[in-house]
């Protein structure tokens, strides 16, 4: 992955979801401002590979009069974020670079773990994705889709509360009893809507004792999960892997096998990592595996 495209990658701007998926991202943000929704959406086009980067297809795409695709484009090349082509085309300008800086440090995290999500998606049949820790968020930074037609579509760059789902509790169980406490007292009222704090709790126990967790419709009731952490080779929590389906296709009839291959998985990711070093590059979720507080 160049520096340039790290962006995009990690906001999921060059991919859409199959047809007939169900994208799991939370809803918009409330006050926005239209102007910078519209300078992003006119980025990710250009960025997308096969996009008609005119003004003209711009302008279309975006549903947007010329005049003012031209000086949003005229913004965006003035902060060299985008460059202009031969032809009236346009791309993203290496000026993009320092701010996709601090996103290089999950890079080498992605890719390692490519080969085990590619792997989980082909044995199970589900999506499966990676998520790292920012703040009191869980960040998806990597997946692989479902191979059928009919699957759980996972958005990279989709942000979700800590509190929510399967994933955010496997990186919740590196952290000690304070500060998890403190995470779900700032969780907002959403995460409340199918759960109480307890179920959090219940989770993160299952981390602890079982090496995976799972979630049966606490986030959205039409999307089940299964999560375990992903350790690197000196034991500390990087980044949580999660396998993702309808209700029908996680239960708990099947759940064990599920959870066998999502950790035989994460076995042979931990014993690469340990003789990768360079792959270590996303920032710990917590403390050390074995050094943190239990409820």
């Amino acid at each position: 992955m160049n520096g340039h495209s790290s962006y995009f990658y990690l906001t999921g701007a060059v991919r859409r979801a199959h047809r007939g998926s169900v994208d799991t991202v939370e809803p918009p943000v409330r006050h926005t401002v239209p102007a910078v929704l519209k300078a992003a959406g006119m980025l990710a086009l250009i960025a997308r590979e096969g996009s008609d980067t005119t003004i003209r297809g711009l302008a279309a795409s975006l549903g947007i009069p010329r005049t003012s695709c031209y000086r949003i484009l005229r913004s965006l090349m003035a902060c060299d974020w985008v460059r202009p082509l031969e032809g009236g085309r346009h791309e993203v300008s290496l000026g993009l670079l320092p701010l996709v800086e601090p996103l290089r440090s999950v890079e080498g995290l992605v890719a390692a773990a490519r080969r085990e999500l590619e792997a989980l998606a082909a044995r199970t049949g589900l999506t499966a994705k990676l998520s790292v820790r920012r703040g009191d968020h869980a960040v998806t930074v990597a997946r692989q889709e479902s191979p059928q037609a009919a699957h759980i579509a996972v958005r990279i760059g989709a942000a979700f509360h800590l509190a929510l789902g399967s994933s955010g509790s496997a990186l919740l169980s590196a952290l000690g009893r304070d500060e998890i406490a403190d995470v779900i007292a700032r969780a907002p009222a959403v995460c409340w809507e199918h759960q109480r704090p307890g179920d959090v709790w219940q989770r993160i126990r299952q981390v602890r004792a079982k090496g995976y967790s799972w979630d049966f419709g606490g986030y959205r009731t039409n999307c089940h999960a299964v999560s375990a952490p992903v350790v690197d080779g000196a034991g500390i929590v990087c980044g949580a892997a999660t396998l993702v389906g309808f209700p029908q296709e996680i239960t708990r009839q099947n759940l064990p096998d599920l959870a066998r291959e999502l950790m035989r998985e994460l076995g042979v990711l931990r014993r690469r990592l340990k003789f990768n070093p360079a792959a270590e590059s996303a920032p710990a979720a917590g403390a050390r595996k074995g050094k943190r507080s239990k409820r």
